[in-house]
Formats: structure tokens, sequence, C-alpha cells
């Protein structure tokens, strides 16, 4: 084929359309065969028809001059679109490629993440409470019952106007209805997690006493602060768990701070017990 194609008689050359159909033939030629039950096992290659060759080839009639290209141009030469259009890529990566391009090319964002504010400012808060806790080691049970109802006031308020559309409207709502949900929560929280908190609470006091209660057992401090410690640690368990429940219901709860807020009681009571520990072996 090569050496036709350097014939020294133009006449004898063959055509570019023979050309590149027998370099299709041997392209396919040398392509390895599908595997059995493969993707390519069901698809049948078509072959051109004994009568259709001729055509194919455009072969130079007897007594008519052969075609000669112009120069600069080759027959059957593909399409090419205009200028700037490429292969439409697949949907798929050319997401993934541009939300990968994003994220090299976003700035850094400032400031602290969503959250910690109130993280702060509840850790700043911790500190009066652990002093106070010190004082008087019974204000351990209050500090943590009412970060309790304050936690779930906050989530029912959030619960109770999650149909509304508006933001403006929701925001109203609860502070309108804020004495309502707190009053509601006092009165639920004495039941659940009152009681089994209270439970855990007084168990821990027995036992940390050596199972028995003196008359004047509030005066005791590290039993009382040791009994704060369990009674913050089931309060907090119980709270969490229904806000993890609640904000997989309500996107716009910031679930963050009502557990921060659930378990403040608990870490208060476990500052003050670590601060009389110190202190017993100092």
């Amino acid at each position: 084929m090569i050496r036709a194609a350097l014939h020294r008689d133009p006449a004898k050359r063959p055509t570019a359309a023979v050309l590149a159909d027998r370099l299709a033939r041997l392209a396919r030629a040398s392509e390895p065969a599908p595997a059995e039950g493969g993707r390519g096992a069901g698809r049948v290659r078509r072959t051109v028809r004994p009568g259709r060759t001729a055509r194919a080839h455009h072969t130079a009639r007897p007594g008519r001059p052969e075609r000669t290209p112009r120069p600069g141009r080759t027959d059957h030469a593909p399409r090419v679109g205009p200028a700037g259009r490429t292969a439409r890529p697949e949907t798929s990566a050319s997401a993934a490629e541009a939300a990968a391009d994003a994220k090299v090319d976003a700035p850094p964002r400032l400031g602290l993440p969503r959250g910690s504010g109130t993280l702060l400012v509840l850790a700043l808060l911790a500190v009066p409470c652990v002093v106070v806790s010190l004082v008087y080691p019974l204000t351990t049970f209050v500090i943590t019952g009412t970060l309790a109802v304050l936690a779930r006031a906050l989530w029912s308020g959030h619960w109770l106007v999650r149909r509304r559309e508006s933001a403006r409207m929701r925001a109203l709502l609860r502070v309108v209805t804020f004495p309502l949900t707190l009053a509601g929560s006092l009165v639920s929280a004495v039941a659940w997690p009152g009681l089994p908190a209270g439970a855990a609470a007084f168990a821990t006091l027995w036992l940390t006493a050596g199972a028995r209660l003196e008359p004047e057992w509030w005066t005791q401090a590290v039993p009382v602060t040791v009994a704060g410690v369990a009674f913050g640690v089931v309060t907090g368990a119980i709270i969490g768990r229904e806000v993890e429940r609640v904000g997989a219901r309500v996107p716009g709860l910031r679930r963050e701070g009502l557990r921060a807020l659930a378990v403040l009681g608990g870490f208060v009571a476990v500052c003050a017990t670590a601060v009389r520990a110190v202190a017993f072996f100092v």
C-alpha cells in the first residue's frame, strides 16, 4: 500500500478514499477480540457489501482523468466545528472538576466556625458556676437542672414553629411562646430526667458516704459533689439525646450549642470535683 501510494505514475496511485478505507480495515483487524459474555459480545460488526465496494473505493473510469485533491485539502476529512467548541464532557465529571476548582480557588474562611461562639460563652459561664459549686455544693444540682430546663425550652420553641415559612414569624413566635415553653419544660423536667437523675445521684451519694447518710449529709462537700457529677451525667445524656432526635427533624436547630448547654451542668460538677481532689491531695 505504501509502494502504491509512492508510485511515480499518478494514474496508478490509489485515491485518498482507498487509502482511508484500507487504513480503517487495518485498524479494525488489529483490535483485540472482545471477551465472551463481555460488553461487546452481543455486537455485530458491520461489513461492506460486495455490491458497494466499487462505489466506496471510487475507482477511476477508463477515459476520464483522475481527480486530484486540492493542496491542503483531503477527501472525507472530519468536519471541524466552530472555534472554541469542544466535545461535551460527561455531566458528573464536569461537575466534580468544577467543584474541585471552586474549592481550590475559594479563599479561606475567617472567623470562628458555626457554634464556636456559643461554646465560648458557655465556657465563660462555667467558671463562676464552678466557684459557686465549690462554696455551696448543693448548687450543683440547681445549676444542672436549670441548664437542662433551658435547653429543653429552646428546642421546644423551635419544634412548635417548625412549619412556619417566614423566618421573622418563627423568631417572633419563639419569643412570645418562650414563657410557656419554659414552664412546660420545668414541669416535665421534674419527672424526666429528674427521677432517673435523682436516683443515680442518691445512689452515688450513699456509696460515697460509706453506705450511710449523716443527719446533715448536705454539709459533706465531697459526697455531694460526686453525686452532682452523676446527676449531671444522666441529665446531660437524656437532654442531649432529645436534641439529637429533634435536630434531625428541624434543620435550623443549632444542636451544638444545645448539647453543650445540656452537658454544662455535669461539666461544672466534674470541675468542682477535680478542684476538691487537688485540694485534698495537696
